[in-house]
C-alpha cells in the first residue's frame, strides 16, 4: 500500500498509541536480565490540565525512557497523580461554593466533603491521563500510582509510625506560617518572598528606643534582649519594666542578655521580643523562658490580648496604634524602605507567624544510622550529594541545594485541611496518647483532625510506588518486610533518573532524598535533572492575554501533533535554563515530520525497485555509500555521548542536521543517478542508514517514526528495535574526507550561482582543481553536475592559475581544491549594477 500522501496525526498518534499500549510495549519485566533503568513521573495534580511545564517533562523523560529501553535496558517509567491536597480541596470548595453551598466545610461536614472531592478527582483523573497519552508517553500504565491510593497509604502511615518511635517526629508548640485566607500552616518552601515598600518604625518603648516594621505585634512583647557587652543597657540587665501603650494594654517586658541574637551595631541595639509572632523572637523566648502572648488569631484579626485593638485586622490595628503612639509622643521616627513580604504561593495572601501545636520533622536530631554513623537527616542529606551518589544536573545547582539544607529547619508537617492523609495519631482524654497506622483498641479515642503535608506523601514515590499492594495490605507485616517482599521495589529501587523542574528542587526533591534515605537505606535516584520554566519568546511568561506567544499544548497536539510540540520543547531547553519556546519553532518542527514522511516515500520507491535486505551492508566500495556509513557511524557515538551527558538538546540538533543535510540534501540526491543507483550495495545503505534515522529519531519524535517503521513493513514496532550501534568495521576516513570536499565544493558553486543570480535551470561551465582527493572528485563528477547544474565538470590536476583558463570565470579556493565558475550564464546587466553598487559603498 503506497504512503499516504501527508501523515496525518490525528488518526495515526491516537492508533499508534492503543496499539503500543495493548501490545504490552511499556510494560517492564522484572524478571528480565537486562539493567534496570527507572524513572519515576512526578505526578501531576490529580485535578490538573496539561500545561507545558508538563509537556516538557513527559517530553524528556519519554525521550530518556525510549533511548534506554532501544539501548537493550529494562526501562520502567511509573505514572501516576497526587491528590494535591491544599490545592484540590480548594478546588471543590469553590465550586460547591458556585453551587450555592456557602460554606461546604461546616454545612456537608467532613465525610461528605471528603467524598466530594473523591468524586470529582475521579472524574478529573481521566482527563490527565489521556493528555498523559496524547504526548506519547510511553509509561507503564499497568503500575500506574495515585498518593491516596491504599498501599501507597499504608506506606505514610508506617512512615510516620516509625519516625515518630525513633524521635524524629514530634508535636510541639512552634512558629508557623499560618495562612489566614487558607486556614491552614504552609511550609517554608511554599511561600514566595515579594519585594514591598513598607514602613519602619522606631518607637520609645520604656528607656528604650526599638524599631520594628510591624508595630501591631509590639503589643505581645515580652522582653527587650540586648547585648551583654554593650554599656548602655547594663543598669537595666535582668529588670523588668512595664510598657504602658497609650489607650492600653500595659505589657511587662523583662531585660535579657544575648549575644547571640543581637548585634550592638545593629538599628538601636535594642531588640523587642514578640514570641508570638516571630520565629527568631520565639527560639529567644525559649532560650530565656519567656512567656508568650499572642495578639494576632488564626483569623488574622487581633485577639483579646491586644485590648482596644481587639477585633481590627492587622492593618487597621497597626493604623490606629501608630497613630496613638504618635498623639502619645512615643513614635521616634518612620522610615520607608523596601522589604521581603511573605506570601502564601497558592493563596497569594500575607502569611502570619503564629504559634501552634503542631506536628514536625526532626531534621538535627543524630538519630539515623547512615555508612556507617549516627547521622541527623540533613547531614544525610548533604552527605549523599557531597559522595556522588547523587547527581544533580547541571552541577551549578548543587551550591543552591547546599545553601538550602544549611538554612533548613524543622519540616511542619500538619496542614488543618480535610483532604489527604490524615495523620495516624489518637487522642483519649488529656494524658492517653497514640500513633500507630491502625487505631487503638478500646473506646473513647479521638483521632487527630490535622492532615499531612502533601509533600510527605510525595516524599515516598521513588518506593511507595513500587510496593507490592497486596503485601501493603497485609497488617502482619512491617514496612522493612514490605520492601523486601515487593518485587518491583527490589528489582527498580533505587530509580535512574528524576527530571523534573528546577523550582522544586526544595519542595520535593529534597524531601525525597531525606524521606528515602531513611526509610530504604537508599538513595531515591542516581541523578537529578532540573529543567527550567517554559518561557514565551521574550523570555517572558506566556498568558492567554498575549494570544500570539502564548502556547497550549493540548491546542498543539490537535493542530500539529505531539512529535513538533516534543521536538521543538527538546530543541530549546538545557538543563537548569529556562526555555523559550515559540510557534515557529513548533512550525519548523512540524517541517521535519514532513520531511521525515516524504524521505519515507523516496525511500520507498528505491527499494520497491531494488530490494535489499535489513541489516548493516556486507561490502561497500562506492565512496559516497561509505560516507554515508561513517557520517552514520559518527552521528551515533555523537548522539550517544549528548544523550549520556543529559545534552538533549544537542543530541536532537546533530540528528536533525545530519538527517537534513547529508542524508536528505546530499546522499538521497547523489544515489537518484543511475551509476549509484545499479549498483547493489546502494539499496543496502539506504535501507540501513534510512533505519537509523527513523531509531535514532525515535525518542524525540515517536509518532511519525513508528508510522514509517510500520508503513516500510518493518518487523515488530519500531518502540521495540534496537539503538543503532556503531559499526566498527565501517573505516573508511579517506572517503569521508573525501566526499566532505565535494560536499564543500558543492556549496561554493550553488553560492557564486546565488550572488550572479544565474538561472537555477541553466547549466555553468566549471574547472575543477583538486589538491587532494582527486580519484573521489573523479569519481563524483556525475553527482557534482547534477547537483550543482553544472555541464560535465572538467577535473584537472594543473596549477592553480590555470584556473583563470576558463574565461570570465569566478575562482573559489578551499583546501581540497581550486574551482573556477564561468560566469557565461550570468546575467551581465545585473552583475554590472551589483558592482556599481559595491563600489560606491566602498568610496563612502
Amino acid at each position: 500500500m503506497p504512503f499516504a500522501e501527508y501523515f496525518d496525526h490525528k488518526t495515526c498518534e491516537p492508533e499508534l498509541y492503543r496499539r503500543w499500549e495493548q501490545s504490552g510495549c511499556f510494560n517492564a519485566d522484572r524478571d528480565s536480565n537486562k539493567p534496570a533503568f527507572t524513572i519515576s513521573m512526578p505526578p501531576p495534580n490529580a485535578t490538573g490540565t496539561l500545561h507545558l511545564g508538563h509537556a516538557i517533562m513527559l517530553a524528556l523523560e519519554d525521550l530518556m525512557i525510549r533511548w534506554r529501553r532501544m539501548a537493550g535496558d529494562e526501562a520502567l517509567w511509573v505514572p501516576g497523580t497526587d491528590h494535591a491536597a491544599i490545592a484540590t480541596e480548594n478546588v471543590v470548595i469553590k465550586m460547591l461554593q458556585k453551587e450555592g453551598i456557602a460554606d461546604p466545610r461546616k454545612t456537608l461536614g467532613r465525610e461528605e466533603l471528603v467524598r466530594r472531592i473523591i468524586d470529582y478527582v475521579a472524574g478529573a483523573q481521566s482527563t490527565i491521563r489521556a493528555q498523559i497519552r496524547a504526548m506519547g508517553s510511553s509509561c507503564d500504565w499497568s503500575r500506574e500510582r495515585y498518593t491516596m491510593d491504599a498501599a501507597l497509604s499504608r506506606c505514610v502511615t508506617a512512615v510516620f509510625s516509625r519516625m515518630f518511635r525513633d524521635g524524629l517526629i514530634y508535636r510541639g508548640p512552634r512558629i508557623v506560617n499560618w495562612d489566614p485566607a487558607l486556614q491552614t500552616t504552609v511550609s517554608d518552601d511554599e511561600i514566595d518572598h515579594v519585594e514591598r515598600e513598607a514602613k519602619f518604625y522606631t518607637m520609645r518603648y520604656g528607656p528604650f528606643l526599638v524599631g520594628t516594621s510591624r508595630p501591631e505585634t509590639k503589643l505581645g512583647d515580652t522582653a527587650v534582649a540586648v547585648h551583654p557587652d554593650d554599656p548602655r543597657w547594663q543598669a537595666y540587665l535582668g529588670q523588668t519594666i512595664a510598657v504602658p501603650w497609650p489607650k492600653g494594654p500595659t505589657i511587662t517586658v523583662k531585660v535579657v542578655a544575648d549575644a547571640e541574637f543581637v548585634d550592638p551595631e545593629t538599628g538601636t541595639g535594642a531588640l523587642g521580643v514578640t514570641p508570638g509572632h516571630s520565629q527568631v523572637d520565639f527560639e529567644i523566648a525559649r532560650k530565656h523562658g519567656l512567656p508568650l502572648i499572642q495578639v494576632i488569631g488564626e483569623d488574622g484579626r487581633m485577639t483579646e490580648a491586644a485590648g482596644p485593638y481587639a477585633g481590627m485586622t492587622v492593618l487597621e490595628c497597626r493604623e490606629a496604634f501608630v497613630r496613638d503612639l504618635q498623639e502619645a509622643g512615643l513614635m521616634a521616627k518612620i522610615e520607608t524602605y523596601t522589604q521581603p513580604i511573605s506570601i502564601c504561593h497558592r493563596s497569594k495572601q500575607p502569611i502570619e507567624p503564629l504559634p501552634k501545636e503542631q506536628w514536625f520533622i526532626d531534621v538535627n536530631k543524630p538519630a539515623m544510622p547512615w555508612r556507617g554513623k549516627l547521622l541527623s537527616l540533613k547531614q544525610v542529606m548533604k552527605s549523599v550529594v557531597e559522595s556522588g551518589e547523587i547527581r544533580i544536573v547541571p552541577d551549578h545547582e548543587e551550591k543552591k541545594y547546599y545553601h538550602w539544607i544549611e538554612n533548613l529547619r524543622d519540616w511542619c508537617i500538619s496542614r488543618q485541611i480535610w483532604w489527604g492523609h490524615r495523620i495516624p495519631a489518637w487522642y483519649r482524654g488529656p494524658e492517653e496518647f497514640y500513633v500507630g497506622h491502625r487505631p487503638p483498641q478500646g473506646d473513647g479515642w479521638v483521632q487527630d483532625p490535622d492532615t499531612l503535608d502533601t509533600w510527605f506523601s510525595s516524599a515516598l514515590w521513588t518506593w511507595s510506588t513500587l510496593v507490592d499492594p497486596k503485601r501493603a495490605a497485609d497488617p502482619q507485616l512491617d514496612l522493612k518486610q514490605i520492601l523486601a517482599a515487593s518485587p518491583d521495589f527490589q528489582r527498580f529501587h533505587p530509580t535512574s533518573v528524576m527530571e523534573t523542574g528546577w523550582d522544586i528542587l526544595f519542595f520535593w526533591v529534597a524531601r525525597m532524598i531525606l524521606m528515602t534515605t531513611y526509610v530504604t537505606g537508599q538513595v531515591p535516584f542516581r541523578v537529578v535533572y532540573l529543567h527550567g520554566m517554559v518561557l514565551d519568546k521574550d523570555g517572558e511568561k506566556m498568558s492567554k492575554t498575549k494570544p500570539e506567544t502564548s502556547i497550549d499544548p493540548l491546542d498543539v497536539i490537535r493542530e500539529d501533533g505531539a512529535d513538533p510540540l516534543r521536538l521543538a520543547m527538546v530543541l530549546s531547553s538545557s538543563a537548569g535554563r529556562d526555555t523559550r519556546l515559540s510557534k515557529e519553532q513548533i512550525t519548523a518542527c512540524k517541517r521535519l515530520v514532513n520531511k521525515i514522511w516524504n524521505a519515507a516515500k523516496l525511500v520507498e520507491r528505491s527499494l520497491a525497485a531494488a530490494p535489499a535486505a535489513a541489516g548493516t551492508p556486507a561490502q561497500v566500495e562506492h565512496p559516497v555509500n561509505r560516507w554515508m556509513l561513517m557520517r552514520l557511524k559518527t552521528l551515533i557515538a555523537t548522539a550517544n555521548n549528548r544523550l549520556t551527558g543529559y545534552a538533549f538538546n544537542d543530541a536532537a540538533e546533530h540528528i536533525r542536521a545530519s538527517f537534513w543535510g547529508e542524508f536528505c540534501d546530499f546522499y538521497l540526491e547523489a544515489i537518484k543517478l543511475e551509476s549509484l543507483k545499479q549498483l547493489g550495495e546502494t539499496a543496502a545503505v539506504l535501507r540501513h542508514a534510512f533505519d537509523c534515522y527513523l531509531r535514532l529519531f525515535h525518542p524525540f519524535m515517536p509518532f511519525v517514526t513508528e508510522q514509517v517503521w510500520q508503513e516500510l513493513g518493518r518487523p515488530e514496532y519500531l518502540v521495540r528495535a534496537a539503538w543503532p550501534e556503531i559499526e566498527a568495521a565501517h573505516d573508511w576516513p579517506a572517503e569521508v574526507e573525501g566526499v566532505d570536499a565535494v560536499v564543500r565544493l558543492l556549496t561554493e558553486i550553488r553560492r557564486i550561482r546565488s550572488e550572479k543570480e544565474i538561472q537555477p535551470n541553466a547549466k555553468v561551465d566549471v574547472l575543477i582543481q583538486p589538491r587532494q582527493h582527486a580519484q573521489i572528485f573523479a569519481a563524483c563528477r556525475e553527482i557534482i553536475s547534477r547537483l550543482a547544474r553544472t555541464t560535465e565538470p572538467v577535473i584537472e590536476n594543473a596549477p592553480q592559475s590555470s584556473a583563470t583558463a576558463l574565461r570570465n570565470a569566478v575562482v573559489a579556493v578551499d583546501a581540497a581544491f581550486t574551482v573556477a565558475v564561468s560566469l557565461s550564464q550570468a546575467d551581465l546587466a545585473v552583475e554590472r549594477t551589483r558592482l556599481a553598487r559595491w563600489r560606491a559603498s566602498s568610496r563612502s
